[in-house]
């Protein structure tokens, strides 16, 4: 299976967990469910792969370890913000500024409780943000332009030495690299070698930060801002829940990032000498032949 197409499969799988956590919730309070399209749309695409009846399996799976943890943080909240009117699946909207929740349970004098939720083969605790080149640079003041169009650049070059052909568009570049595959490995190869660079670059630039900012950055990843947010992972081992606003960074802690075995591709968050996060360095769709981000994860 093309990358491509697995972080699209990977994508509806997440989809269809998150359908039916909504499900669920509906079920429990007698409410309207209203994505039973979408629910059966992604049912029918995960079935259509190769191996989809697996990973339909382990959806449901974990579907089953998680709903009593489900039910009994909504019995909570319920008895302090009144029973629930709606449920949105937020996932869908992308509304990563406000949070990172995927479901939403609405509550009738009007707060929610928000649900980030994580269904994982194996173990894992799944990506705790993605946070794309542009918002590197702004969190860390730097620009890396000049890089990113030498990489394109070189990939152009190497092209053109390669078929003749002059293509200065990214688009097309992209296209000619995935359906080459000596082309391709080319790009991947130089791409580390940029995608090494900008890893330094965050690590220095992180360590550079205030105290105050380095706590700043990290209650920014962590949404702990949300009050109403649970994060809950469920995995091989079993179901984990917290609540991001719990993890806030103190005013004392001892904040570090501190590569580890010699990765030129990540690093590790120190929060008091203890590693907290893990940042790996990589493109949102193979190396060389995209854009640049940072995936953060929970140790």
């Amino acid at each position: 299976m093309k990358k491509g197409n697995k972080e699209k499969s990977n994508r509806a799988q997440a989809d269809y967990f998150e359908l039916l956590v909504c499900q669920y919730i509906c079920h429990l309070y007698k409410i309207t469910f209203s994505y039973s399209e979408d629910l059966a749309k992604l049912s029918n695409k995960i079935l259509d792969k190769e191996d989809g009846g697996e990973r339909m399996k382990l959806q449901n799976n974990n579907f089953i370890k998680i709903q009593p943890e489900i039910e009994k943080i909504l019995d909570d909240e319920i008895s302090r913000k009144g029973k629930i009117i709606n449920v949105i699946w937020t996932g869908r909207h992308f509304v990563i500024e406000q949070s990172t929740s995927d479901v939403d349970a609405e509550h009738l004098n009007n707060k929610k409780t928000r649900f980030s939720i994580k269904s994982i083969a194996k173990s894992g605790t799944g990506t705790l943000k993605n946070l794309g080149l542009g918002k590197l640079e702004k969190w860390f003041d730097f620009s890396f332009k000049d890089q990113t169009d030498k990489m394109w650049w070189d990939l152009q070059g190497y092209i053109f030495q390669k078929t003749g052909k002059d293509t200065p568009k990214r688009g097309e570049l992209k296209k000619i690299a995935q359906k080459n595959k000596k082309i391709l490995e080319w790009a991947k190869k130089s791409g580390k070698v940029f995608q090494a660079r900008l890893n330094s670059v965050c690590l220095e630039k992180f360590n550079s930060l205030p105290p105050k900012q380095k706590r700043e950055f990290l209650n920014f990843i962590t949404d702990c801002h949300d009050e109403d947010l649970y994060v809950v992972i469920v995995n091989d081992s079993g179901v984990a829940i917290y609540k991001p606003v719990d993890k806030t960074a103190k005013l004392r802690d001892r904040i570090i990032a501190k590569k580890e075995n010699g990765s030129d591709a990540g690093y590790t968050i120190y929060i008091n000498k203890i590693p907290t996060y893990r940042v790996q360095t990589n493109n949102t769709n193979g190396i060389g032949i995209s854009a640049f981000c940072q995936r953060i994860f929970l140790i």
